[in-house]
């Protein structure tokens, strides 16, 4: 069992104040340590919802570009290659991924030179990817706003909901189905409450759409910080740890699919292949 969530001092404590003050445990899926570095930082923001591409593991030596520091960062796996992921199932996971998000990438922004000559990203769109060879962030995703393509940001991991359980009734486990950036999204009751005190506290958006348990997807074998009404912590480190919370501490609670029914929540995770 951790010892102490995998996060800032002043993040857990905005986690561990909002369950305390909601009653509720709040789970949050592990990020990726190396994004935690560029909470704050203005030239950054964290993964909104219509972003699913993955954050890089690791800095690398690109063979032809040099050193790209790009660990933490969203990044095309396709130009940063296999090394900035390290782990053969996540570079193949950030791969499938991004055959998806590359579909929101206009293609005036395919090139560098195409890039120079645009003062806005074409047709609404925010982002688009650093291809300059001579930057350290070759690679990494950015997001505008405004679409203005000088105020482009790199982005950095989300904190990821897991769940929301009400402490007065854990079974009970409800979902607002919505659209939200024209992505399918489903939030608990508690979420708008969670989310506005975790962020005012961090100080930037860092809690950006609804609990995973709201899905009810497909779900891999992972660590997951939990944070208790009481202002406690527990720290569940792989699946049979998470199922027997759900189904011990949260008195059997089930998780939703995608069409809105509910399963047991043994039955809606994968172990990775």
């Amino acid at each position: 069992m951790a010892s102490a969530p995998q996060m800032s001092e002043a993040c857990s404590k905005a986690f561990r104040d909002a369950a305390k003050l909601y009653d509720v445990y709040i789970l949050v899926r592990r990020t990726n340590l190396k994004s935690l570095r560029y909470i704050g930082d203005p030239g950054c923001v964290a993964k909104r919802l219509d972003c699913k591409a993955k954050s890089a593991q690791n800095d690398y030596l690109h063979p032809r570009f040099g050193f790209k520091k790009v660990a933490g960062l969203v990044v095309d796996p396709t130009l940063a290659g296999r090394d900035a992921f390290g782990d053969p199932k996540k570079y193949d996971a950030a791969m499938r991924e991004w055959a998806k998000f590359a579909a929101m990438l206009d293609p005036a922004v395919s090139t560098l030179e195409g890039q120079r000559q645009l003062t806005y990203v074409p047709n609404g769109k925010f982002y688009f990817v650093d291809l300059d060879p001579a930057s350290a962030r070759y690679a990494c995703v950015k997001f505008s706003s405004n679409s203005l393509m000088t105020a482009g940001k790199y982005i950095h991991g989300d904190f990821d909901l897991y769940g929301i359980v009400p402490a007065d009734d854990p079974s009970r486990n409800i979902a607002v189905s919505e659209r939200r950036l024209d992505q399918p999204h489903a939030r608990s009751p508690e979420f708008f409450d969670v989310q506005n005190f975790v962020n005012r506290r961090i100080g930037v958006p860092m809690v950006l759409h609804g609990a995973q348990e709201s899905y009810g997807d497909e779900h891999s074998d992972e660590g997951i910080d939990v944070f208790t009404p009481d202002g406690g912590f527990l720290g569940k480190e792989n699946l049979a740890e998470l199922i027997q919370l759900y189904e011990t501490e949260f008195k059997g609670r089930r998780l939703f699919t995608k069409n809105g029914s509910r399963e047991a929540v043994r039955g809606m995770f994968m172990t990775p292949g």
